[in-house]
């Protein structure tokens, strides 16, 4: 991940978790942290338990990240934030924890009309999957699945859908939810089943080349462990062979959200 894609996210992530900017140039921000950002960002439980028992003010951190490398010496107490780092991990896995579900409303730029009026919103489920092919290799693939709560309808690639359209996270004046004819868990099963029916339509040459594999290798531990000598050993390392080389699919979901539209 280049430098000025992690300043982006860097600025994004802190924006979003009402951070109070410093400071900001194009190799380095510094930020008066959240209470939310702080308790993500800053290992220190200790201290946190201690002010909400005593009820006093609370004292976020300040912090400097600097995206290049050659004015990390021009920052005090600066670190230099880059893909490997453990404070920009540790913000990565706080995105993904807090931005795992979310609710959105579309907004239009054509007006309501009559003030009196409210205009409908549609409900969509949207879940974006991780479908990962493993053997002795990995293959991961993301579905981003959305289906109509109303209609049931399904479509493929919503995440594109989504990043054409801007949103907002409270619902405007004049605009109402349509109740959907389906519960999320309904929605979810749905998107699942369609999910089964894409992964059974793969080519399965991979999964039958990585048997062929695994029996190869079976064979051979059967002539370095003779019979009856080394019985354990010589079952762990078949069932370890086995973990290693048999095809499976593994399903994961990344994050997911409801999106009110106007309509597709």
């Amino acid at each position: 991940m280049a430098a000025d894609r992690i300043r982006r996210f860097t600025e994004r992530f802190l924006t979003a978790h009402g951070c109070h900017f410093i400071e900001k140039s194009p190799n380095h921000l510094i930020t008066q942290l959240s209470i939310e950002a702080d308790k993500d960002l800053v290992h220190r439980p200790f201290y946190w338990m201690y002010v909400e028992k005593m009820g006093i003010e609370p004292q976020p951190s300040i912090l400097t990240f600097v995206f290049d490398p050659q004015e990390l010496d021009q920052h005090d107490r600066g670190e230099c934030l880059n893909p490997g780092s453990p404070r920009f991990l540790t913000m990565l896995e706080a995105a993904k924890k807090r931005g795992r579900f979310v609710r959105l409303f579309e907004e239009s730029a054509r007006p309501v009309g009559n003030p009196l009026s409210s205009r409908p919103y549609i409900p969509w489920l949207g879940v974006n999957f991780q479908v990962s092919y493993v053997c002795d290799q990995k293959k991961d693939v993301i579905h981003c699945l959305g289906i109509n709560l109303h209609s049931g309808e399904i479509m493929e690639d919503f995440f594109r859908e989504m990043k054409r359209r801007r949103w907002n996270a409270k619902l405007p004046a004049n605009r109402h939810t349509i109740q959907p004819q389906l519960r999320i868990a309904e929605g979810v099963g749905e998107l699942e089943r369609f999910l089964q029916t894409q992964i059974e339509r793969q080519d399965m040459t991979c999964a039958k080349q990585a048997l062929k594999r695994m029996r190869i290798e079976l064979e051979q531990l059967e002539h370095f462990f003779p019979e009856g000598e080394n019985n354990a050993e010589k079952e762990q390392r078949i069932r370890e062979t086995i973990w290693q080389y048999h095809p499976r699919v593994e399903v994961e979901v990344i994050n997911a959200g409801l999106f009110y539209l106007e309509a597709l």
